[in-house]
């Protein structure tokens, strides 16, 4: 039975009606394969059921280099399952970095702004075009002549900067596999990364800087080698100190020959780039292998999606242990000038970003819904402190954006002509799965739409039958292969993990199982995540996502005295069902009072219902997060369970995962507060 929805309130239409980039693309098609598609949706339903033709016309559509040739007549081969991981394009040789270096004409153009915290905004480094290409022309040189050659793991414990995109722009120009580690990352976390991928060189930052404070990572640097066999060569890159314990980076640059060309390895298509790691929080993280031809999906999301052209500046806050950093290495590929910030972005307070933005005239910031809220919670009016006119999208990831959310963004927040997107993909993915579109609407709650070429569906969770069209919420999954794929996970044998990871879901259709847990609403054709489908909740039967419950007690009123949330399952070995407990973390001074908790209960039942109200209302001192800032829901909810987890050292806050034990027996709700 179909759901009766609404349509939620709209808050943003396109100005540039029929003139994006999407819209060029779609008259494009339309020209090709004589369509008449008159809507970004139509255009991604072609590019669903036709995706032979999409992947090989976009290709060429972009621009890569080389051109497909001939003999190449299918993207892939469809008689296999998708499990297999069926190669895209086999026989066609392409490199990553070829396709990135020469992406904008102007070579004295500014291609990286480098801004360390604390440093005055005017004195960010500044590279051009030419010598970006310059100093990965001599960086590469220095690899190879340094024995790094084709498949060699090059790891860099090095923080958002100009020297971490010229390492890894150097290391795919020779074919080596590229691995960023967040220098701030814990000895254990860096440790658990690298004794699995055994890197033959690896570059560390000399400090961390972090929320006003400065680190030295020599001792640290020393203690990884420790434990690392065989011990790769190591250099320093300096931040704030000259430590001489290891040798500095133009020791290494001091390796090559400066009349070495800027060549390119001829990699397929599928060859390894690059590895990304899964966050790890109960366990040693997976080891994420990606391949050469994310090219094709990160230009389709940047220039085609987001309107990205080499007139844009961007602006991406992201931590190098995070995909985001290798999606925002997209828009640099779109020869866009890329603003490279190392720091907190709440450091000196929460509009940081914004003065960035203001300064650079920003055209592209992407950022998380946390930062939004914090910037909500701090009672500023952006539109009113900073000159945001050059600002043409906002890009969040990494979490759901509530309906007050967008509501704030809009009505006071924000400058109107601002196109506020909320997407969804990941590591895995290392694209977007849901993206942008500059052609369509924006309701209250709702991302827009599924990213060209990628067959997202939502499906029953028993049978995997489609439900997208009917408003209930399901599992997310995608249903045909796509050209980011992973290539395998680093030391997986027979591809055990990785068939666990993405394909065990369902026994009975072979698709891939991204573990979000969405809908589809039919009035608008707007997106809703609901959580975790491995974080659903479950009282009762009742299904749904934890992201509801944050959409009520993150947004206004309630965030002016709640800080941060937890919302996560319980059910113990002799529990006939699930109960629910939803913590937070108050704002000082206000503490968690009973008529407090009924009124956090009162506005759940009364946004969402009496089955969405959580059993268990607790105020705790710290909800625990990973590096990148995502709450961390099932270690919580295995604790609470009875299991003791050990969390990895991608926690921020490892300690807080075991104080959650002591709520295991908790029956009912205490009389006061204490923590």
């Amino acid at each position: 039975m179909t759901a009766s929805l609404k349509a939620p309130e709209l808050l943003w239409t396109p100005k540039l009606v029929g003139k994006t980039p999407l819209d060029d693309y779609r008259r494009h098609v339309n020209r090709r394969f004589f369509l008449n598609l008159k809507t970004s949706r139509d255009l991604h339903r072609w590019s669903v059921e036709r995706p032979q033709e999409f992947w090989m016309d976009l290709y060429d559509h972009l621009g890569l280099t080389p051109r497909l040739p001939k003999h190449i007549t299918k993207a892939y081969d469809d008689s296999v399952p998708m499990s297999s991981n069926p190669p895209f394009f086999p026989g066609l040789k392409l490199n990553y970095a070829e396709n990135a270096l020469f992406s904008n004409p102007d070579p004295s153009a500014i291609a990286l702004v480098g801004i360390r915290e604390g440093m005055d905004l005017a004195d960010g480094e500044e590279l051009s075009w030419h010598d970006f290409r310059e100093r990965v022309r001599l960086t590469a040189s220095a690899l190879r002549r340094s024995g790094i050659k084709q498949g060699d793991r090059v790891a860099a414990l090095v923080a958002t900067s100009i020297w971490v995109m010229v390492l890894f722009h150097a290391s795919a120009a020779i074919g080596a596999i590229f691995t960023s580690i967040s220098p701030e990352l814990g000895l254990e976390g860096c440790v658990s990364r690298l004794q699995q991928v055994t890197p033959a060189i690896l570059f560390a930052d000399s400090d961390t800087v972090y929320k006003g404070k400065t680190v030295e990572t020599t001792t640290k640097v020393k203690q990884i080698l420790d434990r690392l066999q065989p011990q790769p060569q190591t250099y320093i890159v300096p931040v704030a100190s000259k430590p001489t314990a290891f040798p500095h980076i133009d020791a290494f640059l001091g390796k090559a020959d400066t009349s070495d060309p800027l060549t390119f390895c001829a990699t397929n298509f599928s060859d390894p780039l690059m590895i990304c790691y899964s966050s790890g929080t109960t366990g040693a993280p997976k080891c994420i292998v990606h391949q050469h031809g994310i090219i094709l999906n990160l230009k389709k999301i940047s220039a085609i999606h987001n309107s990205t052209t080499p007139a844009d500046v961007i602006l991406q806050y992201s931590s190098t242990s995070w995909v985001v950093f290798y999606v925002m290495c997209g828009y640099t590929a779109c020869g866009a000038k890329t603003i490279l910030y190392n720091g907190s972005p709440m450091y000196p307070d929460a509009k940081q970003l914004l003065r960035m933005v203001e300064k650079y005239k920003v055209t592209y910031f992407g950022t998380s819904p946390r930062y939004l809220l914090e910037v909500e919670m701090s009672k500023a009016v952006p539109k009113r402190e900073f000159d945001l006119s050059s600002l043409r999208i906002i890009y969040t990831t990494g979490a759901t954006l509530s309906h007050n959310q967008y509501r704030w963004f809009y009505s006071s927040a924000f400058p109107p002509h601002v196109h506020l997107c909320n997407t969804a993909g990941g590591t895995d993915t290392a694209t977007s799965l849901v993206a942008a579109d500059p052609c369509g609407p924006i309701h209250a709650g709702e991302m827009q739409v599924f990213a060209l070429g990628m067959d997202v569906d939502v499906a029953d969770p028993v049978t995997g039958d489609s439900i997208l069209m009917t408003g209930e919420a399901g599992e997310m999954i995608v249903r045909k292969p796509f050209p980011s794929m992973p290539c395998y996970f680093w030391g997986d044998e027979g591809n055990k993990k990785y068939r666990e990871s993405y394909f065990e879901r369902f026994s009975n259709i072979d698709v891939w199982a991204q573990h979000d847990w969405m809908s589809c609403n039919p009035t608008t054709g707007g997106l809703i995540m609901h959580g975790r489908s491995d974080g659903v909740l479950n009282p009762s039967g009742i299904r749904f996502g934890s992201g509801e419950i944050y959409s009520i007690v993150e947004a206004a009123p309630l965030n002016s005295r709640i800080s941060n949330s937890l919302c996560v399952g319980r059910r113990r070995p002799q529990d006939s069902d699930e109960e629910v407990f939803l913590f937070v973390v108050m704002s000082p001074p206000h503490r968690l009072t009973p008529q407090f908790r009924i009124d956090v209960k009162g506005a759940i039942r009364s946004a969402l219902s009496a089955r969405h109200v959580p059993k268990f209302v607790i105020e705790v001192p710290d909800i625990p997060v990973t590096i990148n800032g995502k709450k961390i829901e099932t270690a919580v909810k295995q604790v609470l369970g009875g299991k003791d987890v050990k969390p990895s050292n991608t926690v921020v806050n490892p300690h807080t995962i075991g104080y959650f034990s002591r709520f295991r027996d908790m029956e009912s709700e205490p009389r006061e507060a204490k923590l």
